[in-house]
């Protein structure tokens, strides 16, 4: 039923950078680009880690490249798609955040609500895909107030100490979950330092562990014995060339997704412990088995909608292929950002409201 072209950013941080932190503006600007070259629905979905393009039509990834203007050659290797079968279940177990770098993180549900809203905006979505990003955000809403979705496994943490257990000072750069709790395990029986980006965040550093300004990493790393990177950024915490100029001996752990240290000999990664990971593979099995149960509810619902026309999805597909033919009329006018938006709404809504009218009129007029 839908088609998914993809980019993965982590596989190209550098590539994709002109891209992050431009909200709406990126989603519009870049779907008037793809509606040029596509004529089905579609829905482009932007998070700080991939672009999703959601259509109801096979779309080329050069389609979505040129629209986000990066290089198709480049971004070859950044590629990946999700085939019709499996679609519905990639978008629910996307919305809950399991297939973030970031396990379990809740806010890719305000991007997909923000990525379904401006392809409405723009004429670009249809009311099969409004049903399945609003079932998507709503099941990933339900099963993170069922339990705590974005879970750190303690055997991560005690290998992580087990490691670092002889040596006296350590680094931590990042103050988010992960490293809090290697640092209140190790604080102890160590020296410890943390890395902060925020100066005005200290109440984020345990009692007992030393603040330290993000900046001065590099000077922290020198005079650590370990250096144990958990950060929750996309870039590397340290460049190959800044880890060449550190000692030998450093140990070197990797906590972060993505990760945080480039390829470098000896950087030990949660991949390399040998550890079992009970609560993460039990939140897996968890969603996974919710998510079965969505997308049943959900084909079984666009079955019904197939066998009785509903009259606000007649009203919404019109008022959408109605959007699609004045999109670029619209735009021609280069009105400022907040009038494009309230003249859009205003056709989307007006549109909606004609057709349900006339066709209620139309109805009672037979009885």
């Amino acid at each position: 039923m839908f088609f998914i072209t993809a980019l993965d950013f982590t596989a190209s941080v550098k590539l994709f950078e002109h891209l992050q932190n431009r909200g709406n503006e990126l989603l519009i600007k870049a779907g008037r680009k793809i509606m040029k070259s596509v004529r089905c629905p579609f829905v482009l979905i932007i998070t700080c880690d991939r672009a999703e393009l959601i259509s109801e039509e096979k779309v080329s990834p050069e389609i979505l490249e040129r629209a986000l203007s990066v290089s198709p050659i480049e971004a070859a290797a950044c590629r990946y798609s999700i085939s019709p079968e499996d679609s519905v279940r990639h978008i629910l177990l996307l919305a809950t955040g399991i297939l973030s770098p970031l396990f379990g993180e809740d806010t890719i549900q305000g991007q997909l609500t923000s990525g379904a809203e401006c392809a409405r905006l723009i004429g670009s979505s249809s009311p099969a895909l409004d049903k399945l990003i609003s079932s998507a955000v709503s099941f990933s809403r339900r099963v993170h107030c069922s339990r705590k979705i974005r879970v750190i496994d303690r055997t991560i943490i005690e290998k992580t100490a087990e490691t670092v257990k002889d040596c006296s000072k350590i680094l931590i750069v990042g103050s988010g979950e992960c490293a809090r709790l290697v640092a209140e395990r190790i604080k102890g029986c160590h020296e410890v330092t943390m890395t902060l980006r925020d100066a005005d965040k200290t109440y984020l550093v345990p009692d007992g562990v030393r603040p330290s300004s993000y900046d001065d990493r590099i000077k922290d790393a020198e005079k650590a014995e370990a250096i144990i990177s958990a950060s929750s950024g996309l870039y590397h915490t340290f460049t190959s060339e800044e880890l060449a100029e550190l000692d030998d001996n450093k140990i070197l752990i990797d906590l972060a997704s993505p990760p945080d240290l480039p390829d470098y000999p000896g950087v030990i990664r949660i991949i390399d412990m040998d550890i079992d990971l009970p609560e993460r593979n039990g939140v897996i099995a968890y969603v996974s088995s919710e998510a079965e149960k969505e997308e049943e509810s959900f084909y079984a619902y666009i079955e019904k909608s197939k066998a009785m026309p509903d009259l606000k999805e007649e009203a919404d597909a019109l008022s959408y292929e109605v959007m699609r033919r004045l999109s670029s009329v619209i735009t021609s006018l280069s009105l400022p950002e907040e009038k494009d938006r309230e003249v859009r709404e205003a056709v989307l809504s007006s549109v909606h409201k004609a057709y349900i009218s006339k066709t209620i009129s139309r109805i009672n007029g037979k009885h």
